[in-house]
């Protein structure tokens, strides 16, 4: 807006007391250009606003401006005093006169000369002026470099500047150093309002939490009989708290337990009916549910996941020598144990006797020549210095490899392992399996939809009924496995740490939100605060408060495949050694080839000629069959 109309525009926010602690104003450019033309009693209706200005430098040919500005002016004013200092609209209406006048006496304009040829020349002029650097474009001043200002006392203070290579900086002389200098704000405040004040027109917001036994980690409701106040801890309430500290405005708020937890829409419905302005709690977040409130971007990790009981495993079967490999590793192996074989009979045998007989003794003699190095008894002498190479790149490869099947075949035999009694979902539906879900929760849902039958579902409510079901399974009352959201199984894992392990798929669920009501502005600005490093680390901190370090309880199950060895522990062995042995032969074969060189050409004259004569055979055949096809033609 206008300046003469921004300073009646502040009057009237100092008389709505607008201009006191908590506010910020921050005027365009257009109206800090005029500040300086402004009397006391505006500049004190403006104090701790932040403007902008264009930068002009102080120089001496300003200050002597000045001084015959101001004497000029009280002499034709004699009756003024106190006569301001020229503002930056007055230097600019100088330089423009300048620029008229510059334009006039170069283009020799007279009273015939057409408007637009002045106001091209106008245009065109260039020059510097007290204000700086004169340059039209467009038919706008250039301003290369602006000034922060902050309207303290009785004027403005400069507070940094900006241009547009180097955006904001504090010193011109240093533009380097980011940022402005101290601001004091409405109010005199040195530190910057946090802004909006949620609870700054009535009472604190109330935040209902759901009261319940079970999962104390996530929500616990206490009392405090001595002055009969509550007490509210858990996961969820320091990970809110955490976020309510982050927020760019100050909200006041009060946790207020509710007891009929049997249902958790129950509670939502109280901010639905705008009975409460927020639930904070192990809230899933579900379609249903968006329906009646808004939530947060979740924060807890999003599945749904099963835990079962691991069972001592012990092998009896009379295979056992074979798992310590994959199938892949074991028939990697044997592949380069014919490889190596192949390699070196084919370097040995134009050289070595010892690789020569019939077929059958070759072939006898690469199998049996692989296969020796296993416990390195081969007998054959290599002749050849390429064969060596292989056999010892291959050697060094079965040495590592023999030991650590060794290693690994021992730890099968001697250590004591386990296993889940289930590993599927598809196991639990094909037999028939009774299975937990937590009390109240969407758990029930989900299990129906994969095809659980109701009869076969089963509810607790804690931690230690989880655990008595698992333990007595589906056949003595029980329960085979427990599904429930990730949260929940972390919190029973912390707890029960031997002899129950997460198996199967994780399914994707809605996952912990904070719920307000549609529409509340809460919502965008809570979850944009989970997205600050600051949070992000608040949150790790907690949940190793309540959960411990993650993978401090290692799952048991995981040490029946553990000792198990698969081609990427040795896929490096493998391509040094395939490199070694594909090096070798081709070496080996561009040696022949060198050798063989002059019965090679010979043989390949000799192939040329012999084709040579076919086709001069084959042309003259065709060129009798076409001319006994004319004849007949003819005929």
């Amino acid at each position: 807006m206008l300046p003469h109309l921004g300073a009646r525009f502040f009057r009237q926010a100092s008389v709505a007391d607008m201009m006191s602690d908590g506010y910020v104003w921050i005027a365009t450019a257009g109206f800090g250009s005029a500040v300086d033309s402004f009397g006391p009693d505006r500049i004190d209706d403006m104090q701790g606003v932040v403007t902008f200005r264009p930068y002009v430098q102080s120089t001496d040919r300003i200050m002597n401006f000045t001084v015959r500005f101001k004497e000029k002016f009280q002499m034709e004013n004699p009756g003024i005093r106190g006569v301001p200092s020229p503002s930056l609209l007055l230097l600019w209406a100088y330089d423009t006169a300048w620029s008229l006048a510059a334009a006039v006496n170069r283009n020799r304009v007279s009273r015939s000369t057409p408007g637009r040829t002045l106001l091209g020349a106008v245009l065109d002029t260039t020059f510097d002026g007290l204000a700086g650097r004169f340059r039209l474009r467009n038919g706008l001043l250039q301003v290369s470099t602006y000034e922060v200002v902050n309207i303290i006392g009785k004027g403005a203070r400069t507070v940094g500047f900006w241009t547009p290579e180097s955006g904001i900086f504090k010193n011109l002389k240093a533009n380097n150093e980011k940022g402005l200098k101290q601001i004091l704000w409405p109010g005199d405040l040195a530190t910057a309002p946090r802004g909006w004040d949620v609870s700054s027109t009535g009472s604190p917001l109330r935040v209902i939490v759901p009261s319940r036994h079970g999962f104390d980690q996530l929500v616990k409701v206490s009392y405090n009989p001595t002055n009969i106040s509550v007490i509210v801890t858990g996961y969820c309430i320091d990970v809110f708290d955490a976020l309510m500290k982050n927020l760019p405005y100050l909200v006041a708020y009060q946790y207020v337990p509710f007891n009929d937890t049997s249902t958790y829409d129950s509670i939502l419905n109280l901010v639905y009916e705008k009975e409460a302005d927020a639930v904070v709690g192990d809230t899933t977040i579900s379609t249903d549910r968006m329906n009646k409130v808004a939530f947060t971007m979740p924060y807890t990790d999003i599945g749904l996941s099963m835990i079962v009981v691991l069972k001592k495993y012990s092998s009896r079967s009379m295979w056992i020598f074979l798992q310590p490999l994959t199938h892949t590793l074991w028939i990697t192996s044997l592949a380069f144990f014919f490889l190596t074989g192949f390699v070196v009979w084919v370097i040995e045998h134009r050289i070595n006797p010892e690789f020569r007989g019939t077929p059958w003794q070759q072939f006898g003699i690469i199998f049996y020549f692989a296969f020796s190095t296993l416990v390195f008894s081969h007998k054959e002498k290599l002749e050849s210095n390429l064969s060596r190479l292989v056999v010892i790149v291959w050697v060094f490869v079965v040495l590592i490899l023999t030991s650590s099947y060794t290693a690994s075949l021992t730890s099968m035999l001697t250590f004591q392992q386990f296993q889940p009694t289930v590993t599927s979902v598809q196991d639990l539906l094909r037999n028939g399996h009774f299975v937990g879900y937590q009390r109240g929760s969407t758990v029930k849902y989900w299990l129906e939809e994969m095809g659980f039958h109701k009869k076969n579902l089963l509810g607790y409510g804690t931690v230690e009924e989880y655990a008595e079901a698992l333990q007595m399974g589906s056949e003595n009352g029980g329960v085979s496995a427990i599904f429930d959201e990730n949260p929940y199984l972390k919190i029973f894992l912390s707890k029960y740490c031997e002899g129950y392990t997460m198996v199967g798929p994780t399914y994707r669920l809605g996952g912990f939100g904070f719920a307000f009501p549609i529409g509340s502005p809460m919502v965008h600005d809570v979850s944009q605060a989970f997205m600050t490093p600051a949070v992000q680390e608040e949150m790790a901190r907690i949940e190793r408060k309540w959960f411990g370090n993650p993978g401090a309880c290692g799952s048991s199950s995981d040490g029946i495949n553990s000792s198990r060895l698969g081609f990427s522990n040795f896929s490096g062995l493998f391509l040094i050694s395939g490199l070694t042995s594909g090096l070798a032969l081709l070496i080996s074969l561009s040696i022949l080839v060198y050798q063989k060189r002059d019965e090679l050409s010979a043989e390949a004259s000799r192939t040329r000629s012999m084709s040579l004569q076919r086709l001069h055979m084959w042309l003259e055949r065709l060129r009798t069959w076409y001319q006994a096809q004319g004849v007949t033609h003819h005929q």
